[in-house]
Parts: structure tokens; C-alpha cells; sequence
């Protein structure tokens, strides 16, 4: 890679993927992180800020950068939570450098499927994650939304995901059930007795959970 790439994480949580990009450009180049949390930012500072990392408190829609100023920009699970998808595809054409990347992933979540309960509480429990989600067609949208923001080229793939229960609930499902009890889908007998179905269908092989995202690399 030559001399001087600057890479750009929005919405950086922790930081992690922030230092291997940091590690990626080398000494000479620098890797930025921003994150709407201030929470978030502290716990990536306090893990670790090397030479050529920094991090900073920022809304996506509004990038504390100079217009061009990165060699590429991504973005993981991150316009899902955006109220204004558009803003933040504008900001990241303004701060990447003509010929430079954007890479989006995003989940799709009217694409998941849960087996192994009863179909009714199910279909309450993903309703109610799809209501929930500020955003939650960010991935089958972002071709179009980096299409609309200014870049030239845009390709989009789907990538599936079948994760275990316990993994799946950590990252979405418990979420779900949340959602579905505050909006008074379900009673908490009835996520109690879903949870344990599934639990049980995973005992004897018959869990499945799987929902697609799309990964999204676009040229500016």
C-alpha cells in the first residue's frame, strides 16, 4: 500500500476493527474511529490508542473530517440504527477521496427465519425486531443509497448467517423478544415457553436461525 493511506471506521463501538486497520496502513499511514457513543469511545481509548490511531466522539451525519480526506471508509452494522440513512451516505462521499472505498454491511432483518417454536410467537418476535430497528432495511437499500449519494460504481453481495442459539439471541434475538414484549406482542410466559422451545429443538438438532445481510463496496 503507498505512503499515507488514512482508512475511516463509522461507528467504531469499541475500537477493535479500528487498530487492525491500523496495523493494515502501517506507521506511515493512519486509521480514525468515530462512534455516536461517548460510552463507546472511552472503552476503545482505554483499550489502546496507537501512534497512528485516533478517536472521536461523532454522528455519522455529521463527520468532523475535511472533505476527501480518507482512502476508505467503512461501515459494519451501523446504517441500520440510522434515522437518516441519506445524511450519512452523503457524508461519507464527502470525506472519501475520489477513487477511494466505501464499504457498507448491513442486515436485512425481514429476512429472518427461526425454526424450532411455535410460528405464531415467532412471527411476533421478528415482526416486532422489524418495527424496532430504526433502519431495518439497510442492507437490501445501500446500492441505491450509495448510488444516490455520488459514487460511480456500486456493487452489493448477500452474505447468509446461521449462528447457534446462544449466539443468535446475543446478538439479535434477545433484542427481539425485548421489542416484542414492550410493544405487547407476546406475554412473558409466552417468550418464556419460545426460549425454552428453542432451547430444546437445539438439544435435538432441530434449531435453526439464519438471516441475511449485504455487503456493499462502492467506488467514489
Amino acid at each position: 500500500m503507498r505512503e499515507g493511506l488514512g482508512v475511516l471506521d463509522v461507528g467504531c463501538g469499541t475500537g477493535d476493527d479500528v487498530r487492525a486497520m491500523a496495523q493494515i496502513v502501517g506507521p506511515s499511514g493512519r486509521a480514525c474511529g468515530v462512534d455516536a457513543s461517548a460510552a463507546m469511545i472511552a472503552e476503545a481509548q482505554k483499550r489502546g490508542v496507537p501512534a497512528n490511531v485516533s478517536f472521536a466522539q461523532a454522528d455519522a451525519g455529521v463527520l468532523p473530517f475535511a472533505d476527501a480526506a480518507f482512502d476508505a471508509v467503512r461501515a459494519e452494522r451501523l446504517f441500520q440504527h440510522l434515522i437518516q440513512p441519506e445524511r450519512a451516505a452523503s457524508e461519507l462521499r464527502r470525506v472519501t477521496r475520489a477513487g477511494g472505498k466505501v464499504f457498507l454491511i448491513d442486515p436485512d432483518w425481514e429476512t429472518l427465519v427461526v425454526a424450532g417454536a411455535d410460528a405464531r410467537i415467532t412471527r411476533q418476535i421478528t415482526s416486532a425486531l422489524v418495527e424496532g430497528v430504526a433502519n431495518p432495511f439497510a442492507g437490501r437499500n445501500a446500492l441505491g443509497l450509495l448510488r444516490r449519494a455520488g459514487f460511480r460504481t456500486v456493487v452489493a453481495s448477500a452474505i447468509a448467517s446461521a449462528p447457534p442459539l446462544a449466539t443468535a439471541y446475543e446478538l439479535f434475538l434477545g433484542s427481539a423478544v425485548d421489542l416484542a414484549l414492550n410493544a405487547r406482542h407476546i406475554s412473558r410466559e409466552e417468550a418464556a415457553t419460545w426460549l425454552a422451545n428453542l432451547t430444546d429443538a437445539e438439544r435435538h438438532g432441530e434449531f435453526f436461525c439464519a438471516v441475511l445481510s449485504v455487503a456493499t463496496l462502492a467506488t467514489a
